[in-house]
Parts: structure tokens; sequence; C-alpha cells
């Protein structure tokens, strides 16, 4: 007859799952101390010494990841503020470099050109078509801006205000077929007109010439025509035609001074 071991050593499911309940509970009460409150508990057992631990870290690691979740995120924010920051200054700096290169155009078409300067106006568009030359300011009347203003650049003649709108004026081109513009050679004298040419070019027609005129010649307004200042640079002569039998006058194509689809800023001159 076999005999059954004393119901002391008997293993019961149902206590050994309390027991690891009871540890989890603890566990987990010492997690919520540590991370949300940041006390940990001073009296534990040594039965609930082992999982304390374990949680008690794992609570210290997850406040620091959280911690550094938080640092980064400010700083992620920083670094956008001071980004924007340094593209506002960029953008105000760009500024400044415009508004001085304006002004010192200004100062020098002023010095060599005329004194008269009234203002400087942007360049809005450049009229695409290939017979008229036409180019659109960002300025106009009520910026000061009046019909047969000439309009240059440091580099020599643009043209003629034609046609105005408070805040935008046209300008016709010496290029343009319509243009008519009193010319002489630089340093020569001979007095003629100029007009635009087809392709971007000048032709000066019913020239009287001093001396002859050559290839490589600079072409400067005249006194004639009573609007531009004298002595601003048209252009270049690159071909001088033949003289007509009997006549006293010459032609001549002349390539402009001045770049029109490259311009952005022009300088405006009080007519005389």
């Amino acid at each position: 007859m076999l005999l059954r071991p004393p119901k002391v050593w008997e293993l019961n499911l149902s206590s050994l799952l309390k027991a690891w309940y009871t540890f989890l509970a603890l566990g987990l009460l010492t997690f919520i101390m540590t991370a949300f409150i940041g006390i940990a508990p001073v009296s534990l057992s040594s039965a609930v010494a082992l999982p304390h631990q374990l949680l008690f870290r794992a609570s210290l690691n997850l406040r620091e990841a959280i911690e550094s979740m938080v640092d980064r995120r400010e700083f992620r924010a920083e670094v956008l503020e001071l980004e924007q920051e340094l593209a506002d200054l960029k953008e105000t700096n760009r500024r400044l470099e415009l508004d001085l290169e304006r002004y010192s155009q200004a100062l020098r078409v002023q010095e060599f050109q005329s004194p008269a300067v009234v203002a400087t106006a942007p360049v809005t568009g450049v009229d695409p078509s290939p017979i008229l030359a036409r180019i659109t300011l960002g300025r106009g009347s009520s910026r000061g801006v009046r019909e047969n203003m000439p309009v240059t650049v440091p580099e020599g003649l643009v043209g003629l205000v034609t046609e105005i709108t408070p805040r935008s004026a046209v300008v016709r081109a010496v290029t343009d077929p319509e243009s008519r513009i009193g010319v002489t050679v630089r340093g020569r004298g001979g007095q003629g007109i100029a007009r635009g040419e087809l392709g971007g070019l000048i032709r000066v027609v019913n020239y009287y010439e001093n001396d002859p005129v050559r290839v490589g010649d600079e072409i400067e307004t005249s006194s004639r025509g009573g609007l531009f200042p004298r002595g601003i640079l048209v252009g270049e002569v690159i071909e001088v035609f033949a003289k007509k039998p009997n006549s006293l006058r010459i032609e001549f194509l002349v390539r402009p001074a001045v770049d029109m689809p490259g311009l952005q800023v022009v300088s405006l001159i009080d007519p005389l």
C-alpha cells in the first residue's frame, strides 16, 4: 500500500500565481513611483528586491529617454528658429546689396553723364517683339517718373520714357525703329540722327562728318534733339557704308553700348 506525501509538500498552483502577481504588482508600483513621482521605496523585502531593481532601472532608463526626447525637440525647435533668423538676415543683406547697387549706379550716372538724375527704377519687362524694342519699368508717375525722361545706365543710353501709369512706365529703347536721337562721334564732331534697326542695332543716317568715321569709333548723344544730355555713350561703329555720289552725308551701323535684355535697374534723368 502506497503512502501519499504530506500535504505540506504539495505544490499549490494557485498560491504560486498569487505570489507572482504580488511580485508583479510590487514591481509595477515601484515603476510608477520612480518614473512619475521620482521616489523609490526604501523598505522593500528581500523577496521583491530583484524585480524591484530591474523595474527601477527600467523606469530610470525610460525617464532618461523621455527627457532626452524632450531635449532633442527643444534643440530642434531652437535650430529651426536660428535657421529662420539666418534666412531673414540673408534676405535683409540682399536688399541692402541691391539698394547699394542702385545708389552706386545713380552716382556713376550723375558723375559721368548728367547731374540731373531723378531716380532709379527696376526693369520689370523687356518686349520680346523682333520689331519693337520696349522696356517696362516698375516705377511710374506716383514716384516722379514723367514722359520724355531719358533712361540710362553707366554703360550708356537706354532710351526714352514714352508711356506712363501711376506705377509703371514704358521706355522706347535706342534700338527701336521709332527711336530718333541726335548723335556725334566722340571726340571728333559731326552730327547725325540715330534710329533703331532690326536685329538690335542702330543706324545713323544723314551724318555730316568733320572727319572720316571709322569702325570702332564711339557714338554719343549730341545737343541735337533737345531731350538728352550731351555726351552719353550710345554705341560703337561696326560698319560704315559708302558715301553716295554727290552727297555730303554718310550712314553707318552702330552696336548699342547697353545689353537691353540684361537690364535690371536703370536711372532716369530730367529732360533738357
